[in-house]
């Protein structure tokens, strides 16, 4: 049995300006329902989806490539540790997303939360749509 989830999507946008969709409380809040995160190793993360609310705690950031953070839902907790992983990676003018969630603890909830990720995933496609296709010199 696996224990995981992961999805991929590519979008027509640059890393730097993909990478704070995935790490940034402002980002997170144009695809998710709302989003409260603190973009540090130890910050943390609350997102709300429908009616629940995950929470956890940043364990590795890499800008612009990789965020993950230990995720459980607030009221209905999953009784172990899992984590959910973001990466981008350049593919030319393109930016390949990988969404992981690692540690779920039977074959239902990974059902479950493949149908969850993949819901918000087709929300961040149209959200990473709307940015800009070319980074502006100014931008850091």
């Amino acid at each position: 049995m696996s224990d995981r989830v992961e999805l991929q999507t590519e979008v027509d946008a640059p890393r730097i300006l993909v990478f704070p969709l995935l790490a940034t409380a402002e980002g997170l809040a144009k695809w998710l329902d709302e989003a409260e995160m603190e973009p540090r190793v130890g910050g943390r993360v609350r997102i709300r989806m429908r009616d629940a609310v995950g929470v956890g705690e940043v364990l590795a950031l890499d800008p612009p490539q990789h965020i993950s953070f230990t995720w459980d839902w607030e009221t209905e907790p999953l009784g172990q540790l899992t984590v959910v992983a973001f990466d981008a990676i350049d593919h030319g003018k393109r930016t390949h997303v990988t969404i992981r969630h690692v540690g779920l603890p039977t074959l239902a909830q990974v059902e479950l939360h493949e149908e969850m990720w993949r819901h918000w995933l087709h929300r961040f496609e149209p959200a990473a749509r709307d940015l800009p296709r070319k980074v502006d010199p100014g931008h850091t």
